[in-house]
């Protein structure tokens, strides 16, 4: 994590770790936690564009009620030094599309996601904040009394393909957290790539003559277009150039697979990208 947010947050903002100790095991999937955490983290960056303090707690929370379930609870919480939200804010921040950024900056679904990943995880999201004051975002996971997994039971997995020398992917994701959780995966396997924020950005650095193997693009941004239209347009204009599509969305996940578009479905790990850029770069004969 202290990887990821270095790149997402910047030099001005200054991250503290408090961890209690003896915290209670809880079981959720690792790689939608760190989103969750990035999302949250980018939230705050934004609400401090002096800079500031994002601080990351996690406590133990014994015999609580949280969405009517009672037990035991682990807190993570993020809290940051920035402006706040209004009370009309709070209301609906977790609501999907609904943000307080420009047009064109945000799709406003981070949140969203944070707390569908929570409640999908058992738990609960909550947010505090006033104006001027700052804000602290806190999510509660259920303690897991299941027996812990040895990791030596799993079954072995093959390596994933590693990158040919040279391979640059043109990384087309509106969000900065999950921007940067990819990226860092591209990274470990290899991939040399170039970020935009939307399609029209990236069809603009392909005219521009940006060096490109293949396209990696989430569906839903903003703009006039979403993943499947830039595709499209790829298809139209380079049609050697292979695309790979993804999101978290079943209605765009429905969309490009109509069209035969490939896509790899969020929330995904390492492996899974992995094999389905080894997919792509074969069958356009670039492996």
């Amino acid at each position: 994590m202290g990887v990821l947010l270095e790149r997402s947050l910047r030099e001005d903002i200054t991250v503290r770790i408090e961890s209690q100790r003896g915290l209670w095991p809880v079981e959720v999937d690792p790689g939608q936690l760190e989103v969750a955490v990035l999302n949250i983290a980018v939230n705050a960056r934004d609400a401090m564009p002096t800079g500031g303090v994002i601080t990351v707690r996690t406590r133990n929370c014994p015999d609580q009620e949280i969405e009517g379930l009672d037990g035991d609870f682990v807190e993570l919480s993020v809290a940051d030094t920035g402006k706040g939200m209004s009370a009309a804010t709070i209301r609906r921040v977790f609501e999907p599309f609904f943000t307080t950024k420009d047009v064109g900056k945000g799709t406003g679904l981070g949140l969203s996601q944070v707390y569908g990943f929570t409640r999908a995880s058992g738990g609960d999201a909550r947010i505090a904040s006033e104006p001027g004051q700052g804000s602290v975002v806190s999510l509660y996971f259920p303690r897991s009394t299941n027996p812990l997994h040895v990791a030596a039971e799993a079954p072995e997995k093959a390596a994933p393909l590693p990158a040919p020398p040279g391979f640059r992917i043109l990384l087309v994701e509106d969000d900065d957290a999950v921007a940067a959780a990819v990226g860092a995966m591209l990274t470990e396997l290899g991939y040399a790539f170039t970020r935009t924020a939307n399609a029209t950005a990236a069809l603009e650095a392909l005219e521009a003559g940006e060096a490109a193997d293949l396209v990696f693009s989430d569906m839903v941004m903003p703009g006039t277009m979403d993943g499947v239209t830039l595709a499209q347009h790829i298809r139209a204009r380079w049609p050697d150039l292979p695309v790979v599509l993804t999101s978290g969305f079943s209605e765009a996940a429905d969309a490009a697979s109509r069209e035969g578009w490939r896509l790899l479905a969020k929330p995904y790990r390492m492996d899974a990208l992995a094999a389905e850029l080894a997919a792509a770069r074969a069958e356009a004969g670039k492996a």
